[in-house]
């Protein structure tokens, strides 16, 4: 990436008007930032001309009695958290890749594994400003929670990857930092045993906010998790992530310790230092298996399991799977070494299995220069919710982020 390959506005009107003189001369605008997430989702065309936002990085708002903030599209994730560490609060958000920005982190709607207490971005976002494909700016939300009635049009720019418009700024909703933040650790002998021991703490009394299970590959490609295990057997982990108060937490530990039986090895408590540490570890995981084709599988969270089971994960080129417990995801990291072509016939297979159980598989990630990608299922067989319609009538010319929408 070079100054030569960017056009990098510094205001919403210099922004504006690219959009306006690519629309009138049939081009098109790919919009990044950071750049960590090229790789997600179908490419851009080569011939479309990059826009860089990371000029526009300011934080424009910050209400810290209400725990409102707003911010720039291309303000980078760790910069807003360390903004926002000195008031004592955070944007409870843990994405991978160390250098996304805000813009980058709600178009692809990225999440890690603090989901399950916290939800996505699109369940912090309070509204957006947003250049459209006529170079119209539009705005739908504020900074205040509650908003007048109608519809959230903030809400489909949310992982739209930018094809709805370009989002400019957004209004956040943050969060006190919570007192502790801890993981419990526990070895097991297989990923299935892992993750029925989470589902079991999932439907316990227990609040955790992550809920993870990896296979032994994956630990492997976790530094803090192959230091306490230096052995490196193949084991898989399971981890219950904590945080609260620290009553909360110490009634945490007291109750999982009646659940360790199921494993084969002691459970580690990380905390303090060194749980800052394993959680970004784990935030990036899916970066951890460069060049690795990238499949996230869904479905409700007790029927993951016998649909992994079903997949025969075991008859693929399988590097690695991390399998988040209690929202039904998993994360099955391919090789990429015989070109698309192979891998696309089992993602095929994964996806009509995983259809026939009311879940989804699909390509959440690819190298730009494996052969074949285009072959690669980006998106649902069958395309669900308003994108597609909404972009035919917002960009009818395909201006903005053309073919990134995996729909």
């Amino acid at each position: 990436m070079t100054a030569e390959t960017f056009t990098a506005p510094s205001t919403e009107a210099e922004l504006a008007a690219l959009i306006v003189e690519a629309g009138r001369g049939g081009g098109a605008l790919v919009t990044e930032a950071g750049g960590t997430k090229r790789h997600f989702g179908p490419a851009a065309p080569a011939e479309a001309r990059r826009v860089s936002m990371r000029r526009l990085a300011r934080v424009t708002a910050h209400e810290v009695a209400d725990m409102i903030l707003s911010v720039e599209a291309g303000a980078r994730l760790r910069d807003v958290q360390a903004a926002l560490a000195a008031h004592d609060q955070w944007l409870p958000l843990d994405p991978p890749f160390a250098d996304a920005t805000i813009g980058g982190v709600l178009a692809t709607n990225s999440s890690g594994p603090r989901r399950l207490g916290y939800g996505t971005s699109r369940d912090l976002v309070l509204g957006v400003r947003v250049v459209g494909a006529r170079g119209q700016v539009t705005k739908s939300g504020g900074r205040v929670v509650k908003n007048v009635s109608g519809y959230d049009l903030h809400r489909p720019q949310v992982g739209a990857f930018g094809s709805l418009g370009v989002i400019i700024e957004a209004h956040l909703r943050v969060s006190a930092r919570p007192e502790v933040s801890a993981l419990w650790a526990l070895p097991c002998q297989t990923l299935a045993d892992a993750h029925g021991f989470l589902l079991e703490i999932g439907a316990s009394a227990l609040r955790p906010v992550a809920l993870e299970a990896l296979d032994g590959a994956s630990v492997g490609r976790v530094p803090p998790l192959a230091q306490l295990w230096p052995e490196g057997d193949g084991r898989a982990v399971a981890i219950v992530g904590v945080e609260g108060s620290r009553a909360t937490f110490e009634r945490h530990v007291r109750d999982l310790r009646s659940f360790r039986a199921r494993g084969a090895a002691a459970p580690e408590l990380v905390e303090r230092e060194a749980a800052g540490a394993l959680w970004r570890a784990l935030a990036d995981l899916p970066a951890a298996h460069g060049g690795a084709v990238c499949v996230r599988i869904g479905a409700r969270p007790h029927d993951l399991a016998p649909l992994l089971a079903a997949l025969e994960l075991d008859r693929a080129p399988v590097l690695g799977t991390s399998v988040r417990a209690g929202t039904g995801l998993a994360h099955v990291a391919l090789s990429a070494s015989g070109g698309a072509a192979p891998l696309s016939a089992t993602v095929e297979r994964w996806r009509r299995l995983a259809a026939a159980s009311g879940g989804y598989a699909v390509v959440e990630s690819a190298p730009l220069e494996l052969p074949g990608r285009a072959l690669l299922a980006f998106g649902a067989a069958t395309p669900t919710g308003p994108g597609p319609g909404l972009r035919r009538a917002w960009d009818p010319r395909e201006t903005l982020n053309p073919g990134r929408m995996a729909c």
